[in-house]
Order: C-alpha cells, then sequence, then structure tokens
C-alpha cells in the first residue's frame, strides 16, 4: 500500500483545490475554481469534508456534479479532500 500525498496548489488550466462555500443550509464544497469534467475517463470519485467529529464521503460517478452539500459551518470545517482518476488526490486545509 502507498501512502498518498494530497496536491495543494492548482497547475495549469486543470482547477483541482476544493472550494467551501456557505449557503443557507451549511456548506457547498466544489471541486476547482472552474467545474471539474465529470467524463468516463476524467472524474471526480470522491469528496470528503473532515470535521472535529467526524468524516462526511460522498462516492461520485461520471455524469454527477463534482460537489458535496453539508449542514455544518465553514468554521467547523478542518480540511476538505478529493480524488481525482487521472491526477490523485487533492485537500485544502482550513484557515482557523
Amino acid at each position: 500500500m502507498t501512502k498518498l500525498e494530497a496536491k495543494t496548489e492548482d497547475q495549469g488550466r486543470e482547477k483541482h483545490v476544493p472550494v467551501v462555500e456557505e449557503t443557507d443550509s451549511g456548506i457547498k464544497v466544489k471541486v476547482g475554481s472552474i467545474e471539474h469534467p465529470m467524463e468516463d475517463g476524467h472524474y471526480i470519485k470522491f469528496i470528503e469534508i473532515l470535521l472535529k467529529d467526524r468524516i462526511i464521503r460522498k462516492e461520485l460517478k461520471p455524469g454527477q456534479a463534482p460537489e458535496l452539500k453539508y449542514c455544518a459551518t465553514k468554521s467547523d470545517v478542518i480540511e476538505v479532500r478529493e480524488f481525482c482518476s487521472i491526477h490523485g488526490l487533492w485537500k485544502k486545509v482550513m484557515e482557523k
């Protein structure tokens, strides 16, 4: 088993770093500042939200929107992660 090291900065035109937005009902995590493709060969496999006491994970398939909505505040979030089928693991550590 190989430990994956998450990337934290986008390079080029592909955008992978998770973006956390506050909504009326909680938060929404999107993949990249420009929506990531969700095609058969290139898509986001999962998105995770790490909170103090739990991890919220959504598995995704091609054709679905690369986002996760959850009832929490932005200040509750420690880190968000996502995994691209081609470009690997990405994360954003939230500032406190």
